[in-house]
């Protein structure tokens, strides 16, 4: 196993279709299709080592998630990729202020998000992360 990865995607097909690949890959994924789930996901034993984050979640913008996992401090560990259809620099500002460590335009290229990940380092659990940050 690689990493846990939560992917809060509000496109099922889309987020179903993170989730198969990154399994492919040899990671453990999960899925939120709403920014709620993802609030309860990301904070829910055992914890994510990385978050793949829609930015636009319909009417509700995914960096709120972002800016609040950021000011937990058991949360301090997880890497933060955020997901957007446009790429704007607005957006990419928006990304940065939030606390996301890269963002990825839709459609992903997989060999990016690939090499991203490979990039992490390789952590305990992150429920062994938890036992020890204490």
């Amino acid at each position: 196993m690689k990493h846990r990865i939560l992917v809060v995607e509000d496109d099922p097909a889309y987020g179903e279709f993170l989730k198969f690949w990154l399994e492919s890959e040899g990671h453990e994924a999960f899925l939120a299709v709403t920014l709620e789930d993802g609030f309860v996901a990301v904070a829910s034993e055992p914890l994510p080592d990385v978050m793949l984050l829609d930015m636009n979640m319909g009417k509700q913008n995914g960096l709120t998630l972002a800016h609040w996992t950021r000011k937990q401090r058991h949360l301090g560990h997880l890497a933060i990729a955020a997901i957007t259809g446009i790429g704007s620099f607005r957006d990419l500002k928006s990304v940065e202020e939030a606390g996301c460590d890269t963002c990825f335009v839709k459609p992903i290229d997989l060999g990016a998000l690939r090499e991203y990940l490979c990039g992490l380092p390789l952590s305990a659990t992150a429920a062994e992360h938890t036992r020890f940050s204490r």
